[in-house]
């Protein structure tokens, strides 16, 4: 037993040992530069390990800061290419005996972005929260690896938004085309207007209040309940729910039931023009107005 402790101590002194060090050879960082939107059509970021936030800018300016840790190498770097603006953030190794570990988030990229001024913005991160806040463009595509997505105030024509574990969360948001697939995380999406929408889960609850009556909705989930409820009661909706596992509670005004059974439902609103599809494997199913 002493010697059990007397092991963990000294790895705790050790580890006390290695962040003091890092910590004390890592200084602050932090860079800022503002570019002319006329003259930017994309924007790329990629990021590895820092919360990346966008948000309106009041300016005809795309300004891009960045704040956080630095050891060696700036740790963000901004480059233009053509009418491409890219940011990368890429994370140092650090020496020593836990060299190559990152230990907390080091810091924070804000990019504030005119309204309707960039056609395309892509993002790449493998590990920090995302905020997009009051964005317009035509197309908007991310891919989050690990962190929470925090999407406001969104007018996009074609949105996709991929993440393998973390929370998606849209707010007041309108789009023509939205695509969203999550391996491990909720969805929760409120008082969003999509034409047409599609959202697969593989594990976790897909929750969608105050929705639009478009062109298509399509929820697919693995393992996670469905909810959906609708801002103003659709008049004209094609309606099929199917739940391998649970039930499926359909509270739809004017609804026509045409079949189904204690884990499947369909029927129709109005004359049907719009489609609704819910389907889960494991979760149960509630639609109202």
């Amino acid at each position: 037993m002493k010697k059990i402790i007397s092991t963990s101590v000294a790895l705790a002194l050790i580890g006390g040992f290695a962040f003091s060090s890092y910590d004390a050879e890592a200084k602050s960082f932090e860079k800022n530069k503002s570019y002319n939107a006329e003259n930017i059509d994309t924007l790329k970021v990629y990021s590895d390990s820092w919360d990346v936030r966008f948000k309106k800018s009041d300016s005809n300016e795309v300004t891009v800061s960045a704040e956080g840790k630095q050891k060696g190498k700036a740790p963000v770097t901004f480059k233009t290419d053509g009418e491409t603006l890219v940011i990368k953030q890429k994370d140092q190794k650090k020496s020593g005996l836990f060299g190559g570990f990152t230990f907390g988030k080091n810091g924070t990229i804000y990019i504030n972005v005119p309204k309707s001024k960039i056609n395309n913005i892509k993002l790449n991160n493998k590990n920090g929260d995302i905020e997009l806040n009051k964005i317009s463009a035509k197309n908007v595509i991310v891919k989050n690896n690990s962190g929470d997505e925090k999407i406001k105030g969104l007018n996009v024509e074609n949105g996709k938004f991929s993440s393998s574990d973390g929370m998606l969360s849209f707010e007041n948001s309108t789009f023509k085309s939205l695509k969203v697939v999550s391996a491990s995380g909720d969805n929760y999406m409120e008082n969003v207007s999509a034409s047409k929408a599609k959202v697969s889960s593989k594990d976790g609850v897909v929750q969608i209040k105050g929705m639009k009556e478009g062109k298509t909705l399509a929820v697919n989930t693995t393992s996670g309940d469905i909810g959906v409820s609708y801002k103003k009661a659709p008049t004209s909706l094609a309606v099929d729910a199917t739940s391998k596992s649970s039930d499926v509670n359909l509270k739809l005004d004017g609804f026509k039931k045409s079949g189904g059974s204690e884990n499947s439902q369909s029927g129709k609103v109005g004359q049907g023009e719009n489609i609704l599809e819910l389907t889960s494997n494991d979760g149960a199913i509630t639609v109202k107005n």
